[in-house]
């Protein structure tokens, strides 16, 4: 898979969040590489720690762990960096694939975790010297970081909605996506999408496991269910007329299908929607 990453518009976007909050946030390739051209505020203490040779490996090291993190679990993670700070890091996501990752911080919070001067001594530091740019850092309350995380997660989606991020399979997997998008209501069998999309169905099984890490039925139900969310905004549809909308063999079996994805029932979603 290839993504193109509208660097323009993801360096307005993190410029915005940098402007609301005064916190620096990058965007990096699923590599841990970056997508972003904006470089980060300078701070004093960031600056004095990277310092030294080792000082600076510690803190690539310490970015490291918490996005392999963040690649392993799939969701948000936090760390305390190796000098005391605190950083986010943020999965984005099409479908089950990693399109690259926020990672904001550089953020002192209420608890002191600034290393100890043996520490210091190690990376070549002055623990005296760190300890002055260390007290220049604001702190930054609890309630705030988590303010600042819930805008971070926003933002993220944000990119995602406006198309910041664009991702292009090979052309057999486009042209099985396509097929599945424009024919909902009708066949969506193994064998019609293989055909449509001109590959067999063993290579149809194996792009969807290695694209977007799930089985050809299962992106077929998960795409179903999101169009028949859609229709539900429609109060005068019944769940029956959806169900065959979005090419679901009766009634019983969409209601099945539907709380497997969403956790409730047709009618107890629509009754939420209503409230």
């Amino acid at each position: 898979m290839i993504v193109n990453y509208d660097v323009k518009k993801i360096d307005r976007a993190l410029s915005d969040f940098h402007n609301a909050t005064g916190i620096d946030m990058d965007f990096l390739k699923p590599d841990f590489t970056p997508a972003s051209s904006r470089r980060p505020t300078e701070i004093c203490y960031c600056r004095a720690a990277q310092g030294t040779e080792a000082g600076k490996l510690a803190c690539e090291r310490s970015d490291a762990a918490l996005l392999e993190r963040c690649r392993d679990s799939g969701k948000n993670e936090t760390c305390i960096c190796h000098a005391g700070l605190l950083n986010v890091a943020i999965p984005l996501f099409y479908e089950r694939t990693v399109l690259g990752y926020i990672i904001f911080g550089r953020m002192k919070p209420d608890a002191d975790h600034m290393p100890d001067g043996a520490y210091l001594e190690k990376l070549g530091l002055d623990f005296e010297e760190m300890q002055g740019y260390y007290g220049e850092i604001p702190i930054i309350p609890t309630e705030k970081i988590e303010s600042v995380s819930n805008i971070a997660i926003m933002l993220a989606k944000y990119i995602l909605l406006k198309n910041m991020l664009i991702p292009h399979f090979d052309n057999a997997l486009e042209r099985a996506l396509a097929f599945i998008r424009d024919n909902l209501s009708g066949d969506l069998s193994i064998k019609e999408i293989s055909k449509n999309a001109n590959i067999s169905k063993s290579v149809l099984y194996r792009q969807f496991r290695k694209h977007l890490g799930c089985t050809v039925i299962e992106y077929v139900n998960k795409k179903r269910i999101e169009r028949a969310v859609a229709l539900m905004k429609d109060g005068a549809r019944t769940i029956e007329d959806i169900s065959q909308s979005v090419g679901c063999a009766g009634a019983a079996y969409f209601s099945r299908m539907f709380k497997k994805q969403m956790g409730m029932s047709p009618i107890k979603y629509r009754k939420t929607l209503e409230e």
